[in-house]
């Protein structure tokens, strides 16, 4: 469909220019085409819509209240934009576009608007000893919470604006704040150096926490009053920071300073006004100036051109003859592959290191190092001497209680207990790779599997799956009201009702029905096939125009990996979170098997590039090889981030502080595709001899297991004996976890002399 330009910045409508202005726009959002997904790998999943009888419809009980229910797009769940659809407390949630993080109408003085903060420093926190891991002098690090700049009006000074989010992609949002007969249009975007306000009948007004120390103008007109197209003032904190104001179009603006922390405009205003922070690096203020003028609204994902590559089409507004600046990540930085230019342009991210400023209209981006890993190990026979053993603890595993570890009541460690399953039987069901034969034990290991899957398949497991048709996605039922059948405990589940988690929960069940199909085409093929790919359009859905499910629920682009976080009532407060990464990784090996298990090439090849991408983002941002500089040094010794949150990086877990927690979490799954892929050697080198070498052989628990088959990746030989003995975890059999330690590339057994 066309929009015209009047409708442009989505939910204003101008059928004129501000202050001569003429706001342009290309790559125009498609809102029934698939223009943000062009290509190859984005190819519907399926076009049908869940099967009612299988997963019952519902109408989520939290609604985004402040999204335009007139923009026909589903509000995301897991998304980096997720705070902006309500309110949270204090008005504190966070939304981090990244260099900047901004704040809806919080209540940190001054007339309420956008609040703008870029912290030049982090607030690193040291933790005390506690259990089995040591004094950490860098345990945590954090952003402070202060204004550094908020864009407001001087008519809100008695009156809070109302909120509405009118427009939204994967890369952008605009939102639209209105009150006292004018409104103010911010098209917020990923990376952007510029805070854009459209203003209409308004008077702009500028708030800060700090004292604003210095102003330069265009024209100083005395008594504190300046005017002009440009604006530098700097502020008293420390190091003093300074931030530039574009006024656009024909209209300057006069400013008059009020107190020590405001500046407001002497009329009412009708236009188009940009913020940046100067960086301190030499020229920046040369930069900026060149690129004002332009700004991106959101932008589009094309993978078309090869299978090793994605590109980043940034949807622009304002003044389309100049190119746009924006801020990369460092993983960006390390894999552009078209002519971007780069700048010295630094500001600090909120948690992913230093970003730099780059000139392009599109990013292309190129993962050269994609995952080769299939169903099976690289070698996928274990060493001779061990397959005896292997067999013997393959029919202890087979014939054990499959309902006890299948159909518990949580999906999670439900879902756990099936793949660990589904591996043996994909282990003995290929004997001619595995070298494992014994046609009756591999029987029976894919029938008890298939009837453990059934009451799944058919949604009869203690806690079933509904499809909510507000979010347009999958959830469990007990975290929903009672009227729906729920608990009303919307932490059940570990918030699945509320989406979080999918990928985690979904990524067990996908991996054992890639397994079960591709063993046995013909078993339930029409109902697996539906069932399965239902469970991954939840988490996964690659095209925008699908009318039953959200488009990449989990998946960021710019972040480069997944977010686990989803609606919390109460507001993210430290923004979106992930704290398992093996897990997440486990959800795209599934669905990259279910690709290969129904001969969908795109499928496979999406979730190939998407592992690729997941690995390089990994060691930039969540496990930290030495000399990683993306971390402060004393973090770095870490070696794992433990939960990555958007504002705050926080050495442990959800559910305890211990050594065996904080980094078994970021080793299981073990599956061939971490074992070989995700997992490096250098990396489990220096995570072992630094963190964990010391701390393993004192750990009881089934968490043992986790760590001595992470150990297996690089000493297979010790670990081997160790695994035939110690505790493992539920997700784990004593069986497969020999099977994967005897493939490793150089295993031999040790030799005892008595």
């Amino acid at each position: 469909m066309k929009i015209k330009l009047s409708s442009v910045l989505a939910g204003l409508v101008f059928s004129h220019t501000i202050s001569a202005v003429v706001i342009k726009e290309e790559h125009l959002y498609k809102m029934h085409g698939n223009m943000s997904s062009s290509a190859r790998y984005f190819s519907p999943i399926s076009t049908i819509p869940p099967p009612a009888s299988i997963f019952p419809t519902i109408a989520h009980p939290f609604l985004p209240v402040y999204a335009d229910s007139s923009f026909n797009k589903v509000v995301p769940t897991c998304s980096w934009i997720s705070n902006l659809f309500y309110p949270s407390v204090n008005n504190l949630a966070p939304t981090t576009p990244d260099p900047y993080i901004l704040r809806l109408l919080d209540d940190f003085g001054g007339n309420p608007g956008l609040s703008i903060s870029q912290p030049y420093d982090k607030v690193i926190g040291s933790y005390p000893p506690m259990n089995n891991i040591p004094a950490s002098p860098a345990g945590y690090i954090i952003n402070g919470v202060v204004v550094d700049l908020r864009i407001t009006s001087k008519e809100w000074k008695n009156e809070k604006p109302s909120t509405l989010i009118t427009k939204w992609d994967l890369f952008g949002a605009n939102i639209k704040l209105s009150g006292n007969g004018g409104s103010i249009n911010f098209p917020v975007a990923r990376g952007t150096p510029f805070i854009t306000s459209v203003y209409k009948n308004l008077t702009p007004q500028f708030f800060t926490q700090h004292a604003i120390i210095k102003i330069t103008a265009d024209k100083e007109l005395g008594d504190n009053t300046y005017s002009g197209y440009k604006f530098k003032i700097s502020f008293n904190n420390s190091p003093t920071s300074t931030y530039l104001i574009y006024v656009l179009g024909d209209q300057p603006l006069t400013l008059k300073k009020d107190g020590f922390s405001n500046l407001i405009a002497t009329s009412s205003f009708n236009g188009v006004i940009q913020v940046a922070k100067l960086p301190d690096t030499p020229g920046s203020e040369e930069i900026l100036d060149a690129h004002k003028g332009v700004w991106s609204t959101g932008g589009a994902v094309d993978t078309s051109a090869d299978s090793k590559s994605y590109t980043i089409k940034w949807n622009r507004q304002g003044d389309l003859s100049k190119k746009l600046l924006a801020y990369a990540y460092p993983h960006h930085l390390s894999s552009f592959s078209n002519d971007v230019s780069k700048t010295n342009m630094v500001l600090q991210s909120s948690s992913k290191g230093p970003m730099q400023a780059v000139i392009g209209n599109s990013w292309t981006l190129q993962e050269t190092d994609l995952p080769s890993t299939e169903w099976l190990p690289s070698r996928p026979a274990p060493e001779g001497s061990t397959r005896n053993e292997i067999m013997k603890e393959m029919v202890d595993d087979v014939y054990s209680n499959y309902t006890e570890n299948t159909l518990k009541g949580d999906n999670y460690f439900s879902g756990k207990g099936l793949q660990k399953y589904a591996l043996l039987a994909l282990t003995l069901n290929k004997p001619d790779q595995t070298q494992l034969y014994n046609s009756e034990l591999a029987k029976v290991s894919l029938d008890k599997i298939k009837k453990a899957l059934v009451p799944y398949l058919e949604n009869r497991q203690s806690n079933p799956y509904k499809y909510d048709s507000v979010y347009k996605g999958i959830v469990a039922r007990d975290g929903l009201p009672a009227s729906m059948g729920g608990k009303d405990d919307i932490y059940s589940e570990f918030g699945h009702s509320y989406y979080n988690d999918h990928h985690y929960h979904q990524g067990y069940f996908v991996v054992t029905a890639a397994i079960v199909h591709y063993l046995d085409p013909a078993w339930r093929s029409g109902e697996l096939k539906e069932w399965t790919e239902t469970l991954i359009r939840d988490v996964n859905n690659p095209v925008d125009n699908d009318p039953y499910f959200a488009q990449f629920r989990s998946w960021d682009w710019f972040a480069g990996h997944s977010w686990a976080g989803g609606i919390k009532v109460n507001g993210a407060l430290d923004g979106r979170d992930q704290e398992s990464v093996p897990e997440s990784v486990n959800f795209y090996w599934g669905t990259k098997l279910w690709g290969l298990a129904t001969k969908n090439k795109p499928m496979t090849e999406l979730a190939n590039l998407q592992l690729a991408i997941t690995k390089r983002t990994t060691y930039d941002y969540f496990w930290f090889l030495d000399g990683n500089k993306n971390r402060p040094s004393e973090m770095v010794k870490n070696k794992v981030a433990g939960i990555f949150f958007e504002q705050k990086i926080d050495y442990t877990t959800y559910f305890g502080r211990f050594m065996e927690y904080v980094h078994g979490i970021q080793q299981l799954p073990m599956t061939p595709i971490l074992a070989e892929y995700i997992r490096t050697p250098e990396f489990v080198n220096q995570e072992w001899d630094q963190k964990l070498g010391a701390v393993a052989p004192t750990v009881k628990s089934p968490w043992a297991g986790v760590l001595y088959l992470n150990y297996a990746t690089i000493n297979p030989a010790d670990a081997y004996p160790i695994l035939r003995t110690i505790p493992v975890d539920d997700g784990q059999t004593r069986s497969y976890s020999l099977y994967l330690t005897a493939t490793r590339p150089g295993f031999r057994r040790r030799c005892k002399f008595y």
